[in-house]
């Protein structure tokens, strides 16, 4: 790959993993490390409304790039089932809507074009539904009310892939190069064995999955 490349993101992008307390730990510098053309401004917890005011940050202090991966949709695909806990049969929104999650991620890889900025971006690995919604009634959450909610655990694994292929759409609507980071853990038949605990974190063969994923388009498309 010839020119810099910025990584927009979550914390999948910071390659966190949790220890068996559900401690956060970070392995992307590690992952990087031999590839000092790569810059991380991936962030714990971003949204794609996070994403936005990055690049909006960065264009304006003038960007030095040549691409800028966006790599969002996981927390904007989640919601507080803390509250869906509490009143399961009221109306319960995800952090970022659908539509405006289009909207945003469409106006900002329009931004970036607008900077002379490649922009890029990757399909979601998949979760583990029923790895996350344990992760999730550890601290008193009742399952029985979630699920009343959801209709079946595996809404969760439905939900997150809608904003996937959101992304896709996105994609093909700006004409914007598409890395296939879910197919490259889909076709494995163990893949759930690639995610951490928390059922929405990948382990570190996750994660090598993840970063070898990318370099390898990367090095096909962007020579």
């Amino acid at each position: 790959m010839t020119g810099k490349l910025y990584l927009y993101g979550d914390s999948l992008l910071k390659a966190t993993v949790p220890d068996e307390e559900f401690h956060y730990h970070f392995h992307a510098a590690e992952l990087l490390g031999s590839h000092p053309e790569v810059v991380s401004r991936a962030m714990m917890g971003a949204t794609v409304r996070k994403g936005r005011q990055l690049v909006e940050r960065d264009t304006q202090r003038g960007l030095n790039a040549q691409y800028a991966l966006m790599g969002y949709g996981g927390n904007d695909s989640d919601f507080d089932w803390q509250a869906i806990s509490d009143d399961p049969t009221g109306e319960h929104k995800p952090r970022t809507e659908l539509p405006e999650f289009r909207r945003i991620l469409g106006e900002t890889v329009e931004l970036l074009r607008q900077k002379g900025v490649q922009p890029l971006l990757m399909t979601l690995p998949p979760i583990d539904a029923e790895k996350y919604l344990r992760f999730i009634c550890r601290s008193g959450a009742d399952r029985g009310r979630i699920l009343s909610w959801l209709g079946d655990c595996q809404m969760i694994y439905r939900y997150q892939e809608l904003y996937s292929d959101t992304v896709a759409a996105v994609a093909a609507e700006h004409a914007v190069p598409l890395i296939p980071v879910r197919r490259a853990f889909l076709w494995d038949q163990n893949y759930c064995r690639m995610i951490s605990p928390d059922g929405i974190h990948l382990n570190m063969t996750g994660y090598r999955r993840l970063f070898d994923t990318i370099g390898s388009w990367a090095r096909e498309h962007l020579a």
